[in-house]
């Protein structure tokens, strides 16, 4: 009796561990959030902001060195940066699903285009708003094309708040990240929506479900914490000024032991450029070499 509860138990954790290896295996669990460090996530927020005040005000892009970045960073991996203006709302948001640069770099570009080329505003952003700016960045999976039969099918499966949609109709094309479920959580009004961001009537996607082409995918979404409360020095350094200024770090992987957080420099002192002063730092930018 002893011997067949044995092997029992055998099979039992046979079988669990199969199913552990089949769930570590599938997409939800390798896109885990726990596949970017803090450090990693803290940096490529750092990364965007940098790039708006050095875009903006200097019309100069960031070049991070690759040897100091993580292999995380360096990933061919697609992204879309979202810029969120205090007491306005979306501010610009632009993307994309290649395959076919680091994540870093993306970044990069994301940050710029939507600052910059969001048709749906009739500006960029300025560099005056940046203080009124919070940035979103969401990491994305390789979009698959889902198989359906008709309408309901459709909607039963997709999974809301997990599931972004690419959506394909006649008139074209668009797209919601999965944190667009918290504005619109019904499936129906999601899709609708969906159609309609591209110009093609809201019930397109129940009337002519048979031409329509629906793709998934899922994003890792992180934010800054608030809006702007950060001054980054641009790309010709800067020196503190009358009232002073608080190093909250560099935009940087690397551990800079001559930078501590929290200290306080008097006037005078040099900053580097990319270090990361508080808001209310008086800082001088130095004028271009």
């Amino acid at each position: 009796m002893l011997a067949r509860f044995h092997i029992y138990l055998k099979k039992s954790y046979v079988i669990k561990f199969f199913f552990v290896l089949i769930m570590a295996l599938s997409t939800n669990n390798i896109w885990a959030q726990e596949k970017y460090s803090k450090e990693e996530k803290e940096y490529m927020l750092n990364l965007a902001r940098q790039t708006l005040v050095w875009y903006l005000v200097y019309k100069k892009i960031p070049q991070p060195k690759p040897e100091e970045l993580t292999e995380n960073l360096k990933e061919k991996r697609p992204c879309f940066v979202t810029l969120i203006k205090r007491n306005y709302g979306l501010r610009g948001c632009i993307g994309m699903f290649e395959f076919d640069q680091p994540l870093y770099k993306n970044i990069i570009s994301r940050a710029i285009a939507a600052a910059t080329e969001d048709f749906r505003f009739p500006y960029p952003v300025s560099p005056e708003e940046l203080d009124d700016i919070q940035i979103e960045i969401s990491i994305l999976t390789e979009p698959k094309r889902l198989d359906f039969s008709d309408p309901k099918d459709l909607l039963e499966k997709i999974t809301p708040y997990k599931d972004g949609i690419i959506l394909h109709t006649d008139y074209g094309s668009s797209t919601y990240l999965p944190q667009v479920w918290e504005q619109l959580p019904d499936k129906e009004l999601f899709l609708s929506s969906l159609c309609q961001k591209h110009g093609a009537p809201a019930n397109w996607w129940k009337t002519n479900y048979k031409k329509l082409k629906v793709e998934l995918y899922q994003a890792i979404h992180f934010s800054e914490e608030g809006f702007g409360g950060k001054k980054i020095v641009g790309p010709y350094g800067a020196v503190v000024g009358k009232r002073g200024a608080t190093i909250l770090g560099k935009v940087s992987l690397l551990k800079d032991l001559t930078i501590k957080k929290g200290t306080y420099l008097k006037e005078g002192t040099y900053l580097e450029e990319g270090t990361i002063v508080t808001a209310d730092s008086d800082i001088i930018e130095r004028p271009s070499r």
